[in-house]
């Protein structure tokens, strides 16, 4: 059973913007490491809500899409098929032997 917390909760706000979420919070509304959030602006603050999460598990190329991007400066641009045949080609680099 989640926590019960009280109407406001008060966050520091570190210095690249960041702030922590209440774990009740998190586990009340499933907001999981990597999830998405909308930061919604509203005329009395701003309104946090959750993206819904697509169905299905994500492949390994969907997690690390765009993770190499600052090495990529000045390349052709891949695609994630591209990237999707290397991490398999990888994936099953030491299985062959």
């Amino acid at each position: 059973m989640v926590a019960t917390l009280k109407e406001s909760v008060k966050r520091k706000v570190f210095p690249k913007g960041q702030i922590v979420i209440p774990v009740a919070l998190r586990k009340k509304y499933h907001i999981e490491i990597g999830d998405h959030v909308d930061v919604i602006p509203k005329a009395d603050g701003i309104l946090l809500k959750p993206v819904p999460k697509k169905e299905g598990k994500k492949s390994m190329t969907d997690c690390l899409f765009g993770v190499f991007r600052k090495y990529a400066k000045g390349k052709s641009k891949l695609k994630k098929a591209d990237i999707n045949r290397a991490t398999e080609a990888g994936f099953i680099e030491g299985w062959e032997k």
